[in-house]
């Protein structure tokens, strides 16, 4: 039962949700205001603990414990978990803490998508929402609570009702929801969450028919949906999200091998693969570039090994013809294998975060310039920013190739003086196309990798 603050808490902040804009700035608090950090997170199925546990013979929290512990090695900043109980709560919130890592959970009692929960005037949440809280206690390492996992169109009413009902009890955190590209922009127009997270698995199996499987196609279609997110998000006070992809997916009969890579084998149907360490690059380095304000990768747990998987019958769907037709490896099936060793695809991820963490600020503050100050040739993609506090320029440069080194050219507007590398911490040798015009920069990108620019700029003629 609520105690008298709390019903009080619940009246006010039902009462400002429904009052015009000034009397509900009035009321603001920080679970109306975007995140004050920049996640370089990871995502994790918390049901999928349990199984791998089980299926080495360990303890749940045994196996917790040593997929932290490569997160928290690899710099990750940011746990989202789904489907957790609110049981497991304090304990998973406790070895976050530990580790410094920040939690946002989509709780398994609150899932907005769940119908029979709104029956009888939602009261099914007069229990359910306290319940959770309570069991979050004053942990500082929760930040946040997801409303729902891959809500449709129908469900967004659902968030702007649980977002309220939050709001008016923990007024310290906000809440968001993670949506499939197609209701994303959606979403950012009809909620008033502080925070979207579009999820985007651009890397599908060879000849997939149900998605991209080339690297101009995969590329595409990641930063067409990123940058729909960033439009129908606006100048604000929103930000968007980006949940980029590290597993694979095979439907029908699979495998493990002894590496820990997931095989298809004959019959089965070859739906996503696992990013080269180019494109969990790439990844990042694009959502940065798009305007986003952050990363996070599904996911940490691979599915449990099962003997029983490589015995299943071919895959039914109408896609006979894709079907596999030899053992297949799609790479690893998440960011750790099913005995929680780290893969490469983590490794490579934890060295970009490890660069990366120290300029979170800056992303955190920059906004996107309109101005065409720079223009990236060749395999290159360039976005410039300006940073309002300090009135400063910046862009992150990215090589689209994801098989092989480039030098990546950029050519500078007249009005720019020098440009520096801030990763690399060395000014750039600036090459003049003609006196007085334009000059140009080059850099040596990885596959997918990217560059982050500090950009001079002389005054403006008065």
């Amino acid at each position: 039962m609520l105690s008298t603050r709390a019903w009080c808490r619940v009246i006010l902040g039902v009462a400002a949700a429904a009052l015009p804009g000034a009397m509900a700035r009035l009321h603001a608090a920080p679970a109306d205001e975007p995140p004050a950090f920049v996640p370089l997170g990871v995502y994790l199925s918390w049901e999928r603990i349990g199984a791998n546990a089980q299926a080495a013979g360990i303890e749940p929290w045994v196996d917790a414990a040593k997929r932290l512990d490569a997160l928290q090695a690899n710099h990750v900043n940011l746990l989202w978990v789904t489907n957790l109980g609110a049981a497991d709560l304090p304990r998973l919130l406790e070895e976050c803490g530990k580790r410094q890592i920040k939690l946002l959970p989509s709780m398994d009692s609150i899932e907005a998508k769940v119908d029979w929960r709104w029956a009888a005037g939602s009261t099914y949440y007069d229990t359910a929402i306290p319940q959770v809280i309570t069991a979050a206690g004053g942990s500082q390492a929760l930040v946040g609570w997801v409303l729902s996992d891959e809500p449709l169109l129908e469900h967004i009413p659902r968030l702007n009702t649980l977002q309220a009902r939050f709001r008016a009890l923990d007024p310290e955190r906000f809440c968001t929801a993670v949506t499939m590209w197609p209701q994303t922009p959606t979403v950012a127009r009809q909620t008033k969450l502080p925070l979207i997270c579009v999820d985007l698995y651009p890397f599908f199996g060879p000849n997939d028919p149900n998605g991209p499987h080339t690297d101009a196609a995969s590329q595409s279609f990641f930063r067409r949906n990123a940058a729909a997110m960033i439009e129908a998000v606006g100048a604000g006070p929103a930000v968007g999200w980006v949940m980029g992809m590290c597993f694979s997916d095979i439907w029908g009969p699979r495998r493990y091998d002894e590496r820990g890579h997931l095989v298809g084998l004959p019959g089965s149907y070859l739906h996503w693969r696992a990013p080269t360490l180019a494109e969990m690059r790439w990844q990042v380095w694009e959502t940065f570039r798009s305007g986003a304000k952050g990363f996070v990768s599904y996911t940490l747990a691979p599915e449990a090994p099962d003997a029983k998987t490589a015995t299943l019958p071919a895959a039914d769907v109408e896609w006979k013809s894709v079907l596999a037709k030899e053992a297949t490896d799609l790479g690893p099936n998440a960011l750790t294998n099913p005995d929680g060793s780290v893969t490469p695809q983590l490794a490579e991820l934890g060295r970009l975060y490890a660069r990366l963490a120290p300029q979170a600020e800056l992303f955190r503050r920059w906004q996107r310039l309109r101005e065409p100050l720079l223009e990236a040739m060749g395999s290159g993609q360039v976005q410039a920013f300006v940073d309002p506090v300090a009135g400063a320029l910046y862009a992150v440069v990215v090589n689209d190739d994801l098989q092989q080194e480039q030098t990546v050219s950029v050519r500078l507007g007249e009005a720019v003086t020098a440009v520096r590398d801030l990763l690399a911490d060395q000014p750039l040798e600036r090459t003049d196309d003609f006196a007085g015009g334009s000059s140009t920069v080059r850099l040596r990108l990885a596959a997918g990798d990217g560059a982050l620019l500090a950009i001079a700029r002389a005054p403006a003629a008065r």
